[in-house]
């Protein structure tokens, strides 16, 4: 199954052909990285980037994500609690890793955090959210490696198959190979007469229809249809 099918016929044809749908699969490997550069992977986790901290956001500690309501009174509402994995802070900014909430409230992402604050509706400390990003499960570049690998893998199993192992693929390379030999290639010496016969030629008619066409111009010309 694995084997060279009559490996020692239609040599150049076979390897010719693996080499030219190689090429085909690295292309398409290339393109496969770069589409699984825009996939978005589930979040592991989200940084919070924190301005105005008032208070101190503790490893461990539940904070409430808040935005500001929808009337003019200054209300807010809690879209959802997460857990502080890790909190960097320097002075009134700083930065916090929190947890993936399971829940916020109908209508409302975590990417609509506008503050945070320290406790279920506790003030003993908040801050402002400046910005947010994801944490993914994992490295993307993960995910661009095993998509690119799986189909240089897939690739290399089909042209393996292709030019080595299918009997009736295999034999098509060989009888194209068998098809090529009786072919009367030219010399080098007939190609070269033939490109100066075929530029000679092309010279010559373009001569012709110059003349052609200035002996037209100037009868016009003549009998008065073009005015010069």
């Amino acid at each position: 199954m694995l084997g060279i099918h009559k490996p020692e016929q239609g040599y150049w044809v076979r390897v010719l052909s693996a080499v030219f749908f190689g090429v085909l699969f690295l292309a398409g490997s290339a393109w496969a990285w770069n589409q699984a550069e825009a996939a978005e992977l589930p979040p592991k986790s989200y940084l919070l980037e924190l301005a105005g901290v008032e208070g101190s956001f503790e490893t461990g500690s539940t904070v409430d994500l808040v935005r500001a309501g929808d009337d003019a009174l200054g209300s807010e509402i809690v879209i959802a609690t997460a857990g502080v994995l890790d909190a960097t802070l320097s002075g009134s900014a700083g930065r916090i890793e929190i947890s993936v909430p399971e829940s916020t409230a109908e209508g409302y992402l975590i990417e609509d955090t506008e503050r945070v604050r320290l406790g279920s509706g506790g003030d003993a400390a908040t801050a402002r959210v400046t910005a947010k990003s994801r944490v993914p499960i994992f490295p993307l570049i993960y995910l661009q490696a095993g998509v690119t690998a799986a189909v240089m893998l897939l690739g290399a199993i089909s042209v393996y198959y292709f030019v080595a192992t299918n009997r009736r693929s295999v034999n098509f390379l060989i009888n194209t190979d068998g098809e090529m030999r009786k072919v009367n290639w030219s010399t080098r010496k007939e190609i070269i007469g033939s490109t100066q016969v075929v530029i000679v030629a092309a010279f010559l008619l373009a001569a012709f229809l110059f003349g052609i066409d200035t002996a037209f111009a100037k009868f016009f010309q003549i009998i008065g249809v073009i005015e010069t």
